[in-house]
């Protein structure tokens, strides 16, 4: 009896695919199952060959994309050894470590450094070690965090802020100290006026006076400062709103909504406490004159501000460029 020659080709071909083969994946899940497919129709040794950055897994059954579907969706992944059962071989890179866990080499945030004391991270945040900030930063490497200087931040003054190499202390808008190297300017750019009621050439060129100064120096509007200037006279950008006052004579803030973690005490120029610079704002653009933040902490004998005592405006999100 013979076959017919769909059966005999399908045969051939299932009788042609390596022994062997079976699926790549990137990395393990919990429980030893995989999610993520590197590729189909390999043998364990060239998939796990090309995993010393992350470890990658292997599983022997060679499924099409249909069943790779349901064993997502049924029992979280395909069942899959892991390549690497020992960290021999596998580069983690700085600040990371290769341990094995489950029977599994992983990778995991272990800092190495001999320096002991408190940190400032470029956050504004106090760590309690450099192994702590590293760490925080092998976690979460989008906030791009890193020393600041030695010692606990500090708040209100540059005093006892040591800045290495060429760097100098300066107070953000939050009267927080930053290190901060005060690069070159070259080709001048388009005047700005700032809150001080002069005239820079470009935001280079105030940036670099403020580093000079050791004190924020806000954009009050663009263009060349305007004696006399009132909110009639200047021209805000969108989501900003002009309030009065300063040595400007006006300045355009924004106004956005604010979040709900506070990140430092301030005392306002209209001698009431804020949770939050952002908060001072909000005060500033609900009230249409300037408010500037005076010291840390709260105001003496004065009436403090609240969540609640700001009306919420709806308009955008609050500029945080605050440091220059």
């Amino acid at each position: 009896m013979r076959l017919p020659a769909l059966p005999l080709l399908v045969l051939a071909l299932v009788n042609a695919r390596p022994a062997a083969a079976g699926i790549c994946w990137t990395g393990m899940d919990r429980g030893g199952r995989c999610s993520s497919v590197a590729a189909l129709r390999v043998g364990r040794a060239e998939c796990c060959a090309g995993a010393s950055r992350a470890p990658a897994a292997w599983s022997p059954r060679d499924l099409d994309s249909g069943e790779i579907f349901f064993y997502k969706a049924l029992s979280g992944g395909v069942p899959c050894v892991a390549c690497a059962e020992s960290c021999a071989g596998v580069s983690c890179g700085n600040g990371r470590r290769c341990v094995v866990r489950g029977g599994r080499a992983r990778c995991v945030c272990a800092a190495a450094c001999r320096r002991v004391g408190a940190v400032c991270g470029s956050d504004g945040r106090t760590y309690p070690s450099l192994c702590r900030l590293r760490r925080r930063a092998c976690r979460r490497p989008a906030k791009h965090l890193v020393l600041d200087y030695p010692g606990p931040c500090q708040e209100g003054s540059c005093e006892g802020v040591r800045c290495g190499g060429e760097k100098r202390c300066v107070l953000d808008a939050e009267l927080g100290a930053h290190c901060v190297r005060c690069g070159a300017c070259g080709v001048a750019g388009s005047p700005v006026c700032a809150v001080d009621g002069r005239t820079y050439a470009g935001a280079c060129a105030l940036r670099r006076a403020a580093c000079e100064r050791g004190r924020a120096l806000p954009l009050a509007y663009r263009g060349p400062c305007i004696a006399n200037a009132t909110c009639a006279s200047i021209s805000c950008g969108p989501g900003q709103r002009c309030v009065s006052g300063g040595a400007s004579g006006a300045r355009c803030v924004s106004c956005g909504a604010c979040g709900a973690a506070a990140r430092r005490q301030l005392c306002g120029s209209d001698r009431r406490t804020y949770p939050s610079w952002c908060r001072l704002q909000r005060a500033a653009c609900h009230a249409g004159r300037v408010v500037d933040p005076l010291h840390t902490g709260p105001c003496k004998g004065n009436k403090n501000i609240t969540d609640n005592s700001v009306i919420e405006r709806s308009v955008s999100e609050v500029d945080t460029t605050r440091v220059l």
